[in-house]
C-alpha cells in the first residue's frame, strides 16, 4: 500500500510540474516586458505608454493562472509552497498601486524595479521550494538549476529596463553616474552567472548557450553594456540595442524553460519507475486474491443487475409514470393506483425490501395527489356553483329593472333605474369573472357576427365610469359570434382597469386599426404608468397565464388581467401593455383574422366620419335627457339551479334601444348589447303591456295650452336658430349610420 501511495504521489507531482511550466515562464516574461515598458513610460516615451496596456494585460492573465495553481500546489504539498504562496499573496495586490504610480509619474525607478524583481524572485523561490520536496534527488538538483537560471535571466532584463529608462530620461543621451553604477552591477552579475551555470546545463542547453554567446546580438549587447558602464553612452542606435537585448532575454528564458522541461521529464521518469515497482508488487497481491474476486464478481453481478433494474424502474416511474398519473388525476380521470404501481422487485432480501419501500412511497404520493385533485375539484365546483347562482340572481335583477324601466316615466326615477341597471351589468361581469377563474364559460352567446364598434361600445357600457371613455374609433369590421362575449368581457376589463388607474378627471381613449394579422384595438389611459419591470411581469402574465391556484398562493391580485389572459388565450388574441405618450399605459389588443367575419364590411371607415366622437356627457348635454343605460345582453338565461323552481321567463318584445344581432344564450334566449339602432325581434310567445304614449300639453294649465288654430299660425319674427356645423355633421353621420344598419338588419328580421 505504501508503494502505491508513493507511486501515486510521484505521478501527481510530475503532472503538476508539467502543468506549472508554461504559466511560470509566461509570468516571468510578462513581468519583464511590463517592467521595461513602465520604466520607459516614466521617462516620457510615448511608444512605451502605448505598449504598457498590452504588457499589463499579459501580466494579469499570467497572474490569474498562477493564482489558480497556487492552491492546487498547497493541497499537494503545503510545505513546498509555505514561503512562495504567502509572498505571492502579498505581492500581487500591490500591482495596481505600482501601475497607478507609473501612470501618474509619481513612482520612482527603484520602486518599479524592486516590485517586478520581487515578482520574478517569488517564482524562483517557488521552484526552490518544489525542489526541497521532490521525491527524486536528481529532479531536485535540476529544479534548483532552473531557479538560478531564472534569476540570471531576470538580471539581464533589469539591466535592459534601467538602462532604457535612464537613457530616455537623460537630456544628453548619457547615463548619470549612479545609473552607470547600477547598470554595471547588473551586467556583471548576469554575465558571471552565465559562465557559472553553463556547466550545470544539459548537453542541449550548453549548445544553446554557446550559440547565444557567439551570436551577433550577444556581441552587440556586450559592446553596448561595456560602453554604458564606461562612458554612459550607447555606441549604436537605441532601438538596435534594445532589439538585441530583447533577443538575448528571449533566448535566456528559452534556456530556462528547456531546463525546467528537462527536470519535469526526469520527474515523469521517476514517477514511472515508482509506478512500475508498485505494479509488480500489486501483481503479487492481485494473484493471491484473483480467485476470491472471481467468485465475488459473480455474486456481485447478480446484485448489480437487480439494482440496475430497480434504479431504471424507479427513475422511469418518478420521471415519467408518476407525473403522468398525477396529471391524469388532476384532469379528473379515474386511475387504478394498484394497477399503475406494479412491484419493482418481488424478492424478500434487502433489495426487495427497498423496492417495496419505493412502491409504498409512490402509492402514497398518488393517493395524496388523487385526494388533492378531488379536493380541488370540489372547491372548484362550489366556486362555479356560487358564481352561477350569483349570475342567476343578477339576471333576475336585470329583468326586474327592465320591467320597472318600461313602466317608469319620471326622468329622475328613470335615471336612478338606469344607474341600478348599470351596477347590475357590472355585477354580472364580476360573476362571469368568477366563472372564468373557475374554468367555466359565461352563458352569453352570439350566433351571428357583430360589428366591432358595437362590440366596443357594449364593453364600455359594462365599466364603472363609462362617461370617461371618449374617441371610440374602430374600423367597420365584424367579429364572429363565438368570440363576441369573450371579447366584450376582455375589453371591458381593460377599459375599467384604465379608468381605475388614471385620474378621475382624465379620459380613456379606445381606437383601433386594421393590420396585416387582423384588427388592433388600443385602450389608452392618462395615469401614472407602471414600472418597466412590473410591465414586463404583467405582459408575461398576459402571454403565459399561470395556474389560478399558483397565482393565488403567490399573493398576486391581478385578477382582472388574469381573466384577460384566460380569454385571450382561448381565442388566440394577443394582449400587451406599453407606455402611453400621455404617461399612462396603452393596452394593445390584436384580434386575429380568424375571429373576423369575412362577410362583414371591408374595414374602411365611414366616409362621413370626421374622427371626432362625442363623449356621453356631451350627448346628455345636447339631447337634454338622461343618458340611456347601455343595456348589454339583458335576457341571458342560465340553466335552473338544481332543486329549485325554474326561473320565470324574461319579458320579451320590441327593444327600447336595439340589440347586437345574433346573440343567444346557452338556453336559447338572450339579446345583444343595446345600441341606438333598433333590431326587430321575433314575435314572442307572450308580450308585455305597451309603453305609455305621451300627448302634447297634457300637463299644462289651460291658460298655457294652444289650440290647433293657434298652432297653425306661424309666429312672426321667429327666426330659425342656427345650429353649429359640428352638430349638423354629427347628426347627419348618425343618420347615415342608422340607415345603413337598418338596411343590414334585413337578414335578421326573423330572429
Amino acid at each position: 500500500m505504501i508503494l502505491f501511495n508513493d507511486a501515486r504521489y510521484a505521478e501527481r507531482w510530475s503532472v503538476f510540474l508539467n502543468k506549472q511550466l508554461d504559466p511560470l515562464v509566461t509570468l516571468v516574461t510578462a513581468a519583464q516586458n511590463e517592467r521595461t515598458a513602465s520604466l520607459m513610460a516614466l521617462s516620457g516615451n510615448p511608444a512605451a505608454v502605448a505598449e504598457l496596456q498590452t504588457a499589463r494585460s499579459a501580466t494579469d492573465a499570467s497572474l490569474g493562472q498562477i493564482a489558480v495553481l497556487a492552491p492546487e500546489m498547497g493541497e499537494l504539498h503545503p510545505d513546498a509552497v509555505a514561503k512562495s504562496n504567502p509572498a505571492f499573496a502579498v505581492l500581487a495586490p500591490q500591482a495596481p498601486l505600482i501601475r497607478q504610480g507609473v501612470d501618474l509619474r509619481r513612482a520612482t525607478f527603484p520602486e518599479v524595479d524592486a516590485f517586478y524583481t520581487q515578482l520574478a524572485g517569488v517564482i524562483a523561490m517557488g521552484l526552490e521550494g518544489l525542489a526541497l520536496y521532490t521525491p527524486d534527488s536528481q529532479v531536485a538538483a535540476e529544479q534548483v538549476s532552473a531557479a538560478d537560471l531564472m534569476r540570471m535571466a531576470d538580471l539581464q532584463s533589469r539591466a535592459l529596463g534601467l538602462a532604457s529608462g535612464a537613457l530616455m530620461r537623460s537630456d544628453d543621451g548619457q547615463l548619470r553616474p549612479e545609473d552607470r553604477r547600477d547598470v554595471a552591477q547588473l551586467v556583471g552579475s548576469y554575465r558571471n552567472q552565465v559562465s557559472a551555470l553553463s556547466a550545470r546545463l544539459t548537453e542541449g542547453g550548453t549548445a544553446r548557450m554557446d550559440a547565444l554567446t557567439s551570436s551577433r546580438e550577444w556581441q552587440m549587447i556586450v559592446r553596448a553594456e561595456d560602453e554604458l558602464g564606461l562612458s554612459g553612452t550607447l555606441p549604436m542606435p537605441l532601438t538596435d540595442w534594445q532589439a538585441a537585448e530583447k533577443h538575448v532575454g528571449t533566448e535566456l528564458l528559452g534556456i530556462v524553460k528547456d531546463h525546467m522541461g528537462y527536470a519535469n521529464t526526469l520527474a515523469t521518469q521517476a514517477a514511472g519507475r515508482s509506478s512500475d515497482r508498485a505494479t509488480w508488487a500489486g501483481i503479487g497481491v492481485a494473484t493471491t486474491t484473483l480467485i476470491a474476486l472471481a467468485l465475488a464478481v459473480l455474486q456481485a453481478n447478480l446484485l448489480v443487475n437487480r439494482l440496475r433494474r430497480l434504479r431504471s424502474h424507479s427513475l422511469e416511474l418518478a420521471n415519467n409514470t408518476l407525473p403522468s398519473i398525477v396529471q391524469r388525476i388532476h384532469e379528473g380521470e379515474e386511475v387504478d393506483i394498484d394497477t399503475e404501481t406494479a412491484m419493482l422487485d418481488d424478492h424478500q432480501d434487502e433489495i426487495g425490501q427497498v423496492a417495496e419501500a419505493f412502491g409504498v412511497a409512490q402509492r402514497v404520493a398518488m393517493t395524496e395527489a388523487a385526494a388533492e385533485a378531488r379536493t380541488r375539484a370540489g372547491f372548484n365546483k362550489v366556486f362555479l356553483d356560487i358564481a352561477y347562482r350569483s349570475q342567476v340572481v343578477v339576471r333576475r335583477q336585470m329583468d326586474v329593472l327592465d320591467l320597472a324601466e318600461s313602466k317608469q316615466e319620471d326622468p329622475e326615477h328613470l335615471e336612478l333605474l338606469f344607474q341600478l341597471d348599470h351596477l347590475a351589468t357590472r355585477a354580472r361581469r364580476n360573476a362571469e369573472n368568477l366563472l372564468i377563474l373557475g374554468g367555466g364559460q359565461p352563458g352569453r352567446r352570439w350566433r351571428e357576427s357583430v360589428s366591432l364598434e358595437e362590440l366596443v361600445r357594449s364593453a364600455v357600457s359594462e365599466t364603472e365610469d363609462l362617461t370617461r371613455v371618449s374617441a371610440i374609433r374602430v374600423p367597420e369590421t365584424r367579429v364572429v359570434g363565438n368570440a363576441v362575449a369573450d371579447l366584450i368581457h376582455l375589453l371591458a376589463e381593460l377599459i375599467e382597469n384604465a379608468q381605475v388607474y388614471s385620474p378621475p378627471q382624465s379620459l380613456v381613449s379606445v381606437h383601433g386599426n386594421l393590420v396585416g394579422r387582423g384588427v388592433v384595438v388600443e385602450v389608452e389611459d392618462q395615469g401614472l404608468g407602471i414600472r418597466a419591470d412590473e410591465r414586463e411581469r404583467l405582459n408575461s402574465l398576459l402571454s403565459n397565464p399561470p395556474d389560478f391556484q399558483q397565482m393565488a398562493l403567490a399573493g398576486q391580485r391581478n385578477l382582472g388581467l388574469f381573466v384577460v389572459a384566460q380569454l385571450s388565450g382561448r381565442h388566440g388574441i394577443t394582449v400587451s401593455l406599453q407606455d402611453s405618450a400621455y404617461g399612462g399605459v396603452k393596452a394593445i389588443v390584436l384580434i386575429p383574422t380568424t375571429l373576423l367575419d369575412p362577410r362583414g364590411d371591408d374595414g374602411s371607415f365611414d366616409a362621413t366620419t370626421t374622427g371626432r366622437h362625442r363623449t356621453i356627457e356631451e350627448f346628455q348635454a345636447v339631447t337634454g335627457r338622461p343618458v340611456p343605460r347601455p343595456n348589454a345582453d339583458r335576457n341571458l338565461q342560465l340553466p335552473p339551479w338544481p332543486g329549485t323552481e325554474p326561473a320565470a321567463q324574461p319579458l320579451t318584445g320590441s327593444l327600447e334601444l336595439g340589440e347586437l344581432p345574433g346573440q343567444h344564450s346557452d338556453t336559447g334566449g338572450g339579446s345583444g348589447p343595446h345600441t341606438r339602432a333598433g333590431w326587430r325581434q321575433r314575435t314572442p310567445s307572450r308580450t308585455r303591456a305597451p309603453l305609455p304614449q305621451r300627448h302634447r300639453q297634457t300637463h299644462l294649465v289651460p291658460e298655457l295650452r294652444i289650440d290647433d288654430e293657434q298652432r297653425a299660425v306661424e309666429p312672426e319674427g321667429l327666426a330659425e336658430v342656427a345650429r353649429p356645423v359640428d352638430d349638423i355633421r354629427s347628426s347627419m353621420s348618425s343618420f347615415q349610420r342608422g340607415t345603413r344598419q337598418g338596411r343590414e338588419a334585413g337578414p335578421h328580421d326573423d330572429y
